[in-house]
């Protein structure tokens, strides 16, 4: 897939490729990589099929929605087609990894202000819509930190960022990073917080912002 995606033979392309994933998911799988000019990466590739398969399964889905409508009063109450078309719409999106690449973009923009926070650049001329190269972040996932390591971090500047950034990504903005759980964050051994993996992004209207 990464060949197909970039057009040339891994070995052309990295100077070095991890073939086992760093990390792996149900959509895809992660792999540690160089780039030809030393510059160390990690590389997002989409499983095969898995566009066929999803699509299958949100026939499936469909159908189950529009039965829900029909002859629930749950159904017809919260809407399990509109239900299902938003979360179709936020999957597409992730499928796209392209998208991931705009959202990584502008997070990474939307951060240059604070010191306590990082956002991983994308490699353009290295991603397309099935494989995404990023900057490799070196450091540990805050779920990976027991209780005795976090005593060792200066974690109030840290939460005191990372509340104002997403305050000013939610209320000014109009932007939501919608699966900010601990794992997709990385702790710096500076002392610094990544955030990763940023497939979903949810925008957020402005009758919205003014309610918040």
């Amino acid at each position: 897939i990464v060949e197909e995606e970039l057009g040339a033979r891994i070995r052309h392309l990295f100077e070095r490729f991890d073939p086992e994933p760093l990390a792996a998911a149900s959509l895809g799988q992660v792999h540690r990589a160089r780039t030809r000019s030393g510059r160390k990466v990690v590389v997002k590739v989409q499983r095969p099929d898995v566009r066929e398969v999803v699509a299958g399964d949100m026939e499936v889905l469909g159908r189950l929605a529009r039965a829900a409508d029909r002859h629930t009063d749950l159904g017809r109450r919260f809407g399990a087609q509109d239900l299902l078309e938003q979360f179709r719409r936020s999957l597409a999106g992730e499928l796209d990894y392209r998208q991931e690449a705009r959202n990584l973009r502008t997070f990474g923009e939307l951060t240059a202000g604070y010191d306590h926070l990082l956002v991983p650049a994308p490699l353009e001329d290295f991603t397309t819509s099935r494989v995404l190269t990023m900057e490799f972040v070196e450091g540990r996932k805050v779920t990976d930190i027991g209780g005795v390591g976090m005593l060792e971090v200066d974690g109030a500047p840290i939460s005191e960022e990372l509340f104002r950034a997403y305050l000013r990504m939610i209320l000014e903005e109009g932007l939501l990073h919608a699966d900010p759980h601990p794992g997709n964050m990385i702790l710096t051994a500076d002392g610094r917080l990544a955030l990763i993996d940023l497939g979903m992004v949810a925008t957020v209207p402005r009758r919205v912002q003014d309610q918040v």
